[in-house]
């Protein structure tokens, strides 16, 4: 399949794909003569993981680190899990949580002047 058709059936653009590409998360199976990328249907899977990982809010080294040990239906393979790995998605993890309690904080505190407005 070449980039635009691969990215149809994969939920994404072709821009992405390149990205993908370019953060080593993706590569694509081969190239044609001329070039262009070509991807296989079997590379569907790992493109939509991709997507989803990187929709959550993982950056691209941790989505990278997480694809060793994802299989394409989500689940685990236990025996390629590390220590490495499991710090790094405690880290990501601490850090969501930090982000959400500070979002929490600063919606709380807009919301005190949004009272205040409209009790005026």
């Amino acid at each position: 399949m070449l980039i635009g058709e691969f990215a149809s059936e994969a939920g994404t653009t072709p821009r992405m794909l390149r990205h993908y590409e370019d953060t080593d998360l993706l590569a694509p199976a081969s190239r044609d003569t001329n070039g262009y990328r070509i991807y296989s249907p079997e590379q569907l899977p790992r493109a939509r993981q991709i997507q989803a990982l990187l929709a959550s809010g993982m950056p691209a080294t941790l989505v990278r680190q997480l694809l060793d040990v994802l299989t394409d239906a989500g689940g685990i393979y236990p025996e390629h899990v590390t220590a490495e790995t499991v710090t790094a998605v405690e880290t990501e993890y601490e850090r969501m949580c930090r982000c959400v309690e500070c979002m929490a904080a600063r919606r709380d505190a807009l919301r005190v002047y949004l009272d205040q407005l409209r009790a005026d």
